[in-house]
């Protein structure tokens, strides 16, 4: 596609996205080792400045204390997050940034802008909810992460980047209900990132319009799914997306292949 919003994005696997734009580098939901269907390794990461994490879930932190341990990244998350992600990561404080829904940041080359947001839904209750988590393989190799995935239960943070060239980002991964359409209808992002994992495709293209976004982009179909397996929801996803949004496009992304939009 014609390059449109000078925005450089790589989706490694699940929800980690590169993002590369006005000379800032951002790194979303640092989890590679996670995924077993991809060939994408985690030092295949570049370097980052930022890194945005939605939630706490082994799947989006897997490789959470690598990349800090390479980048000494500024690390923004949920407030609730943020001081048992100190404490696992052994981070400097003041390089983590608790994230209120509606906190918006000015680094210079971008505004983040956190909203508040629900995990999908987990068909279980909390302390059932946590001890599955704690039975996950990841899980019992670092149980001193079990007080920042427990938060991931009950936390959740979708992110809109805005450029300084003016081009608006989501990155957005919950269930499409009607607190999130009205939240998100007036943000109207050039380009939206949105999660494609439990959700109705139909009803994904639907929230994709009701949002304004012009390029759509789901994640998280691959955990543990080849695109063999995910590939017909994303095209049902893509198809009733440009029924709805003719004017509008709508990228598979591969794993670790760069997007130059």
């Amino acid at each position: 596609m014609e390059r449109k919003y000078g925005i450089d994005i790589r989706w490694m696997t699940i929800a980690c996205f590169e993002i590369h734009a006005d000379g800032i580098r951002i790194l979303n939901d640092p989890s590679i080792t996670a995924s077993t269907c991809t060939a994408v390794t985690r030092e295949d990461l570049g370097p980052c400045d930022i890194i945005t994490l939605s939630h706490g879930h082994w799947d989006h932190i897997t490789d959470m204390k690598y990349a800090v341990e390479q980048n000494h990244p500024l690390v923004l998350c949920g407030d609730k997050h943020a001081e048992p992600m100190a404490k696992w990561l052994n981070y400097t404080p003041t390089r983590i940034y608790p994230m209120y829904p509606g906190t918006e940041l000015d680094f210079g080359p971008v505004a983040i802008r956190a909203f508040y947001g629900r995990h999908t839904d987990l068909g279980s209750g909390f302390n059932d909810e946590v001890k599955t988590l704690a039975t996950r393989p990841w899980s019992v190799e670092n149980p001193d992460s079990m007080e920042v995935q427990a938060w991931g239960s009950l936390e959740y943070r979708n992110y809109l980047f805005t450029f300084r060239n003016g081009t608006k980002l989501l990155i957005w991964g919950n269930d499409p209900t009607i607190e999130q359409k009205n939240m998100l209808a007036p943000v109207k992002p050039d380009i939206a990132i949105l999660q494609l994992s439990k959700q109705d495709p139909v009803e994904m293209a639907e929230f994709a319009e009701a949002i304004g976004a012009k390029v759509v982009i789901p994640h998280h179909m691959d955990l543990r799914k080849t695109p063999e397996v995910y590939m017909p929801k994303v095209l049902k996803m893509q198809e009733e997306f440009l029924r709805r949004v003719p004017d509008g496009t709508f990228i598979c992304p591969k794993n670790g292949e760069w997007l130059y939009l």
